[in-house]
This record gives structure tokens, sequence and C-alpha cells, in this order.
């Protein structure tokens, strides 16, 4: 059917499409997860100043009794460094529009998450510090706490942002939300790289 005067009338009269939203919520999270990363890491530099002057007096940095094992750590560090395979997983199953596979990898991310939680608590329950019988023994567990909670936060993100994969709304290039997440989770693993060098491996 041809198109008349009348309609073009219409169309021109028509209000404008909206404009293309921001992606707010993917530069909210580098915000957050930056800030969040900066508390970490000033407490780190606070730490390994701290430890620098001690061992400059000629004091042994780490209370005696201490039992700070590389094995919690370094498993920590490794399962993290898998999980950031299975996130990029997520994004790329979500942006071909795989469902099941996306969800297949978010549980697999989750169920490492919890494992990295699991290997903090057990390094916590070997450390043979408690948390207020020294300087040294606050720092570790307040960093290595705050870091657990970051985690747990990224964790609830991965699993808002699956729960609504499952309804259809993160698909294509409308996977915005679990971009934000992957983002998230990476700014939280390389944040723990370097809590785990300063804590675990140089001690």
């Amino acid at each position: 059917m041809a198109t008349t005067a009348t309609d073009l009338e219409l169309f021109s009269q028509a209000p404008p499409a909206p404009p293309a939203r921001p992606r707010v919520l993917l530069i909210g999270t580098a915000i957050g997860a930056g800030a969040a990363a900066l508390v970490v890491l000033t407490l780190i530099a606070f730490y390994a100043g701290l430890r620098a002057d001690v061992i400059a007096s000629g004091e042994v940095w780490l209370p005696e009794g201490t039992n700070l094992q590389l094995t919690p750590g370094g498993m920590g560090m490794a399962t993290l460094a898998i999980s950031l395979v299975t996130v990029a997983w997520i994004v790329q199953a979500l942006r071909n529009e795989d469902r099941g596979h996306a969800l297949m990898a978010s549980a697999v991310t989750l169920v490492l998450g919890a494992a990295y939680i699991n290997v903090a608590a057990y390094g916590w329950q070997q450390i043979g510090l408690g948390i207020t019988s020294s300087p040294q023994a606050l720092l570790i567990y307040t960093i290595t706490g705050l870091h657990v909670a970051m985690a747990g936060v990224g964790m609830l993100f991965i699993a808002v942002m699956a729960f609504k994969a499952v309804g259809g709304q993160l698909t294509g290039r409308a996977a915005e939300g679990m971009s934000a997440a992957a983002l998230y989770w990476f700014v939280t693993v390389a944040t723990y790289s370097v809590v785990w060098y300063t804590i675990t491996i140089s001690k």
C-alpha cells in the first residue's frame, strides 16, 4: 500500500526515539568494584609499610606460633584464577544466546567462589592467632575478611544475573548485566592476587 501525504504527516509528528541508554550498570559496577578494591589495597599498603618498619628495626614481623601456611592461600589463588575462565564463559554464552551453557558456567563459578571462601575459612583456623592478639593478626584477618566479603558480593551479583538469564532477559546484546558482574569478579580476583602475594608469599 502506498504511503500517502497524510501518513507522512503523522510520522513527522511522532515523538523521536528515546536516546540510547548509556551503560549505567557497567559504569556503576566499575566504580563500585574500584572503590572496594581500593579499600583492600589501602590496607595492604599499610600492612606492607608496617611490616617493613618492624623488620627494619630488627624484629620478627609475625608473632611466635603463627602458622601462616602457603597451601590455603595458593589454593585460593588457583581457584579464583580458574573462575576467571568460567566467568568469561558465561558472558560469551549469553552473547551467543546459549542460556544452557551460561547457566552451567554460572553454577561452576558459584561453586568455585564457595570453594575459595571455604579455603579462606580453613586458613583462618590454621593461622593460630586471635583476631585481637596483635596488630599483625588484626590486619591479616581484616584484609582477608574484607576480600571474602568482596567475593561474596560478586557471587551474589552473578547469581542475580544468572536468575535474570533464566527468564531470557540477558541474551545477545542485552547481556550487559552479566558483563558488569564479570567485570566485578575480575577486579575481585586481581585484588586477591595482591593480597595473596603480600600476605601469603612475602609474609
